[in-house]
């Protein structure tokens, strides 16, 4: 589709040179041939895209500009439908025609499962999933369309895996837009993932789990999140939209990372804690704030000891 074809279906202004577009992704990961989502200016440096698409903006590059009067949530959701319209991107909102097989599990259309997995009754599998070898499905376990998933993994009873992507926005034309998305699930070799676990599927890149990580009970993982290998995330932790982890992680029960923050490898997040700045390698943090675990522990010291002099 053309980027000047794009503009047009949604009354958007193109400045450039026109190009020839197959798909959408944030800006740093997109494609000569891909529409670049830019949020801030440094982006456009870094991007190896030609189409920008951007809010009205002064700059001086030689990239085609897609700019949308449209707050950039907005953009990036009308975008993707035009896309899922002409069948550039797959629409992940389409029901699954499922059977039911011998085993009382429910599979859908175009499903690749290993002779050697193991899928359990109560089982639902989407469209267009791929299973590899001595994978085990517990019962219950959804598995969402567009679902990869390496060999040797383990997935709980009553987990989600490629579940709805929690992207949405408010458009003062259109109201409340929620968008499923249209990226995949990527489950690398050897994980093991509990019982009532969520992992959302990608907005517009995908949502990619590591290799041998270790993944709890009751534990929600946001869409477009890039986890590492040899992870482990403890139960009822959250980690929000985009964020990524480096390898040999280790988050605690009941933390919480929120959206775009980057942890660097070795990171050790003590439980509660609430992580929104970037971490860098081999830190261990602790608190409300992500702070170093020393230093909060420090800072707690000296609380108790003002207050109990201030009782004396």
């Amino acid at each position: 589709m053309k980027a000047s074809e794009l503009a047009a279906r949604l009354n958007y202004d193109m400045i450039g040179e026109d190009h020839a577009l197959i798909g959408i992704s944030y800006c740093k990961e997109a494609k000569p041939n891909e529409l670049a989502v830019v949020r801030h200016k440094a982006e456009m440096a870094v991007t190896q895209s030609d189409v920008l698409l951007t809010l009205p903006v002064l700059v001086n590059t030689k990239k085609t500009l897609l700019i949308s009067y449209d707050n950039i949530e907005t953009a990036i959701i009308r975008v993707c439908q035009v896309f899922m319209e002409e069948g550039i991107l797959e629409d992940y909102r389409l029901p699954a025609h499922l059977n039911r097989t011998g085993t009382g599990a429910f599979i859908g259309e175009n499903v690749k499962v290993s002779q050697s997995a193991e899928i359990y009754p109560g089982a639902v599998i989407g469209n267009r999933v791929s299973i590899g070898k001595h994978c085990v499905i517990e019962p219950f376990a959804v598995i969402g369309s567009g679902t990869v998933i390496a060999d040797n993994v383990f997935i709980g009873s009553g987990s989600k895996i490629g579940a709805e992507s929690f992207y949405h926005s408010c458009d003062k034309f259109e109201g409340f837009l929620h968008f499923t998305g249209c990226g995949r699930t990527w489950i690398g070799e050897g994980t093991h993932i509990g019982s009532h676990t969520v992992i959302q599927r990608g907005t517009i890149s995908d949502t990619v789990i590591g290799s041998h990580c270790m993944i709890g009970n009751n534990i929600d993982i946001g869409h477009d999140v890039r986890i590492g290998n040899y992870c482990k995330i403890v139960s009822q932790s959250g980690i929000a939209g985009n964020a990524v982890l480096g390898n040999h992680v280790e988050i605690y029960g009941q933390a919480g990372i929120a959206n775009d923050v980057v942890i660097g490898n070795g990171v050790v997040v003590k439980a509660k804690t609430v992580v929104s700045r970037t971490v860098e390698d081999c830190q261990v943090v602790f608190g409300r704030f992500g702070r170093n675990y020393k230093d909060e522990l420090r800072l707690a010291a000296k609380i108790r000891h003002y207050f109990s002099r201030k009782d004396v």
